[in-house]
């Protein structure tokens, strides 16, 4: 029942969606190329880059990136077999004119996700490096869905 005045008193205060039709934003769709990443991370975070900011036929930007991935034991059995794994991402990245010159941009971006590899003869091998394979899905797609937001708002700006 508050929803309605709360979107009213948002659309009367300048609130404007930041991928709206005509603003900078959509207007980067199809002009950043992703250049290729290493690893199977790094396929999975450069297609889902590719399909965010669209393909890139005659590009203004390249996007190059730095992928690190780091997996951390966070939980212990009674016997010392580690049950539950973070994996943090970091993709350090760069975004310069297609035609050359000085960075538009220098950024870096961190996710963390995790995964349960129980120890048991119940659970295979198989099913843990599935869970792995998931949660390497979910940080790719994490990472780059917080690239596109800096490449968003870095062109609301007006910088690029």
């Amino acid at each position: 029942m508050l929803l309605l005045p709360a979107l009213m008193a948002l659309g009367a205060c300048g609130f404007a969606p930041l991928y709206g039709e005509g603003t900078p934003a959509a207007a980067m769709n199809g002009q950043v190329t992703v250049d290729v990443i290493e690893g199977e991370a790094g396929f999975l975070l450069r297609e889902r880059l590719t399909e965010r900011l669209g393909p890139a036929e005659d590009p203004a930007y390249r996007l190059a990136i730095d992928l690190t991935l780091r997996q951390v034991g966070v939980a212990l059995t009674q016997q010392n077999v580690t049950t539950r794994y973070n994996v943090i991402g970091t993709a350090a990245f760069a975004v310069t004119p297609v035609d050359g010159g000085p960075p538009v941009l220098v950024d870096e971006v961190r996710a963390i996700t995790g995964y349960s590899a129980p120890e048991s003869s119940a659970v295979s091998a198989f099913a843990a490096l599935a869970a792995e394979r998931a949660a390497g899905q979910r940080l790719a797609a994490e990472l780059a869905d917080r690239i596109v937001l800096r490449l968003a708002l870095l062109a609301e700006d007006g910088a690029a």
